[in-house]
């Protein structure tokens, strides 16, 4: 007998059942497609029943339109418009009511209407049985458009009846009713109702103290006109203005960032339980920014506090020819030199921030990381989205999808912060379509500025949250700006610089400016606050570098002298004996690369001295390069300057040198830049105000009205005698070119003889000829470079001679005629030039 196998049956196949969130989706979708079609034919039956009011017929059709004006009279005209609403309410999905109890409301308000329209016509006194009659009467008559139809007198005739035929008592019950179930319909509240009674009260209020504010300052500019002998005094402080000083905005400065920061984070970690809808937290940023707008600018004229003990001079800043002449009370700029910012509040952004955060939660959810929205700040240029992933979801998983990010939200680029400081949540940075532009007028028209007590106050712009943000370079103490051509390095300059003016006179702080472009910084030329002219020369650049070395060595040994620690401390001495106090001194360098080429070793050499000693002694340095290298910017430099601020760089690699992180190369230009001072974990990202050229010229065009410049001669000599000395130790020629190092080599004449034979000079060349060892012959090749005999070095080539041996004959007849001169490149092009006497 066979033996039989048991055969396995396996369970027939099932399909895979659907996931609940999956139905859940489908559901929501049928249902909206529901809606949809509800609407339609509402609209539909309203346009028919439009038509059948306003279009006369026989048939079918008069017996509808009848049957319409016998049951609602008058009302038959509106219901359908009311149909309308309702339908074009429930297609724009702007009510979570079902569409079934919309129509209801709506039929129960044109019930209530008609029978409003009865009740108001009514004359006398109402019964039961009359009351039928007139249910009777109008539906017959008002088939002719006469009354409230049956309908109507039904509902009002009942609600006669209940007042005993009190006309006004029934007049209130039915208008109760229709308002009742007129904000049941649009979906009003009376919080929302009384918000929109109490707004436009408040509008005409604030327009009309806004108004007299106006009126109030243009008479006060009419009458403050500029005169330098007049001393106008302090600005009288009215109620006005004291109630507008405590509406202005409460800006945080990067001092406070790591506080405001941490109450950020526990404001998070309260309403972390609860679910946070997007609504409300666009709502919310609303109410931030509005409470945030900065107020009117207000003109504040400049304290007065002229002594006696103020006209004695400091030494190594200002001219003791000073002192002999009695000078006007120095005033500070007006604000009526800057421009006025332009009004942008009234652009509609919600539905493009809710479109965008959408499209970000969907986009990320379509990789797999399941996040939402905690929080949205909108800046000047950037809107931050601040996301919060589930449990268990990495962060590199949400950095690494910048791109697509990018490509879904149609943007030219994001930034992902991740995670944000201080909170439990990452930052997704993406660019307006519409970007404001921050001026410096509207920064430092602020009580945070006004009431600074350093002088040192700079003001930056706008962070991501749309709060201006300020600096202070006595705290910094020194600051490393970079950023590529056209990313707003020279604005963002011109704005510290600007600040400072308008903070500080000048016997309060000094400037040392040094522009080696000789096109930034030549505009500032003639303001009293300048102790030399603008530096343009790369070797005077070197000079005034180690001028500053030496000008901080004498602070230190007066501070010594005095034993005292510090410029405040020694500044506090002189004013309880009532002698003039130290000035700070801030030293601006527009473009370090090109002095790195020039003389690389001393301009090092002086920048780091300074940065290590000179913030006691109240000097600090502001330097700025287009090119963040590490030739340009050496660890020695990076070690001392800690403050940072990068624009727009072209690379990472740029980027990681001057902040030490990437992210610098996805900013956008035009100001928008990376704040990263000491003391703070991560860069803060800061929208740079914008200030023109016209502004600039404007506000030191008022500086030299109030006050002549004053250069001391002393420092200008000073500065001469260090370059000399610099060129001297880097074994350069002096100005008049006949003494240089290298003539002092008795070798020279016959190397010159050597190459010009030879057209062609090589150290090898001297090494073999004169039997010279190879110090030697390069110092006498560099020699003769610098005399223009020979041409630059060009790698593996030997160097070109530049004169013939025709030319060397009759340099060295003139030489010992006394008369010598130096040959250029160009008497190479023509051998019979004849040679100045």
């Amino acid at each position: 007998m066979p033996a039989t196998k048991n055969k396995k049956v396996s369970p027939p196949k099932r399909g895979k059942r659907p996931s609940p969130a999956k139905s859940t989706k489908q559901n929501e979708e049928k249902a909206a497609a529901n809606r949809q079609l509800a609407a339609i034919i509402l609209f539909a039956v309203s346009v028919f029943f439009i038509c059948l009011s306003f279009i006369n017929g026989g048939g079918l059709w008069g017996g509808l339109r009848t049957l319409s004006f016998g049951l609602f009279g008058f009302s038959a005209f509106i219901w359908p418009l009311v149909l309308i609403y309702v339908a074009v309410m429930a297609t724009l999905d702007k009510t979570d009511q079902k569409i079934g109890v919309k129509i209801f409301e709506a039929a129960m308000l044109i019930i209530l209407l008609s029978a409003a329209i009865h009740i108001f016509g009514f004359h006398g006194v109402v019964d039961f049985s009359e009351n039928v009659i007139d249910a009777y009467n109008a539906y017959r008559f008002d088939g002719s458009l006469v009354g409230s139809g049956a309908v109507g007198a039904i509902i009002g005739g009942a609600i006669l009846l209940a007042t005993g035929s009190s006309k006004p008592a029934a007049i209130a019950i039915i208008l109760i009713l229709m308002f009742l179930f007129l904000m049941l319909m649009t979906g009003t509240t009376l919080k929302k109702l009384m918000k929109g009674v109490y707004s436009p009260v408040k509008k005409v209020s604030e327009y009309r103290e806004e108004k007299l504010e106006q009126l109030a300052s243009a008479e006060e500019r009419n009458r403050e006109s500029f005169n330098p002998d007049v001393d106008l005094g302090p600005e009288p402080v009215t109620e006005k203005s004291a109630k507008k000083s405590k509406k202005t905005a409460d800006i945080v400065q990067f001092d406070n960032v790591d506080k405001k920061e941490s109450n950020e984070a526990e404001t998070n970690e309260l309403t972390e339980s609860k679910p946070v809808l997007l609504d409300d937290i666009i709502k919310k940023m609303n109410g931030d920014e509005a409470n945030s707008q900065i107020s009117k600018p207000i003109e504040e004229a400049a304290k007065s506090s002229a002594s006696a003990s103020a006209l004695k001079s400091v030494k190594g800043t200002v001219s003791d020819d000073e002192n002999d002449k009695p000078k006007a009370e120095y005033q500070l700029p007006s604000l009526d030199c800057l421009a006025e910012p332009k009004n942008g509040r009234n652009v509609k952004y919600e539905d493009e921030l809710k479109a965008n955060a959408t499209k970000l939660v969907d986009t990320l959810k379509s990789f797999g990381v399941e996040t939402r929205i905690v929080d949205i700040s909108r800046g000047p240029s950037v809107t931050r989205y601040e996301i919060q992933p589930a449990a268990g979801v990495k962060i590199s998983r949400i950095t690494n999808l910048s791109d697509d990010i990018a490509l879904n939200l149609a943007a030219s680029g994001v930034r992902i912060e991740a995670p944000i400081p201080n909170k439990a949540a990452v930052g997704i940075e993406v660019p307006n379509k519409n970007r404001s532009t921050v001026t410096l007028r509207e920064i430092i028209d602020t009580d945070q500025y006004r009431n600074a007590k350093s002088k040192l106050f700079v003001a930056l712009g706008k962070d991501i949250a749309g709060n201006c943000t300020y600096a202070d370079l006595a705290k910094m103490p020194h600051l490393l700006v970079a950023g590529t051509t056209g990313s707003g390095k020279s604005v963002c300059l011109n704005s510290m610089i600007v600040s400072i003016l308008y903070n500080a006179k000048p016997d309060e702080v000094k400037l040392l400016m040094i522009d080696p472009k000789q096109v930034e910084f030549t505009v500032y030329n003639g303001i009293p606050h300048l102790i030399v002219p603008v530096v343009s020369d790369p070797r005077k650049a070197s000079g005034a570098l180690a001028w500053a070395v030496t000008e901080m060595l004498s602070r230190y040994k007066t501070f010594s002298d005095n034993n005292v620690r510090d410029i405040s401390g020694y500044n506090s001495i002189c004013e309880s004996i009532g002698q003039k106090k130290m000035p700070q001194i801030v030293i601006f360098i527009d473009e370090l690369s090109d002095l790195m080429m020039a003389a690389p070793h001393e301009v090092e050499d002086s920048i780091c001295r300074l940065a290590q000693m000179a913030r006691a002694a109240g000097m600090h340095l502001v330097i700025a390069t287009q090119r963040p290298s590490v030739d340009v910017i050496t660890g020695l430099i990076k070690a001392n300057i800690p403050s940072r601020i990068s624009l727009k760089v072209s690379s990472q690699i740029d980027s990681r040198t001057i902040i030490d992180t990437a992210g610098a190369e996805k900013l956008l230009g035009n100001g928008d830049l990376l704040f990263y001072p000491v003391g703070i974990a991560k860069p803060q990202r800061i929208q740079g105000c914008f200030l023109s050229d016209k502004e600039v010229e404007t506000v030191v065009d008022f500086i030299k009205k109030q006050e002549k410049s004053s250069y001391d001669d002393e420092v200008m000599n000073e500065i001469e005698r260090q370059a000399a000395m610099e060129k001297k130790k880097n074994g350069g020629a002096v100005s008049d070119g006949d003494d240089s190092d290298g003539e002092t080599d008795e070798m020279v004449p016959k190397a010159i003889e050597v190459v010009v034979d030879a057209q062609m000079a090589s150290t090898t060349l001297l090494q073999r000829k004169l039997k010279l060892g190879y110090a030697r012959a390069a110092r006498i090749i560099d020699t003769l470079e610098e005399r223009n005999i020979i041409g630059p070095y060009e790698g593996s080539k030997p160097r070109k001679v530049l004169v013939t041996k025709q030319q060397w004959y009759e340099m060295n007849a003139l030489a010992q005629g006394g008369a010598a001169k130096d040959y250029t490149a160009s008497d190479e092009k023509n051998d019979d030039t004849e040679i100045p006497e």
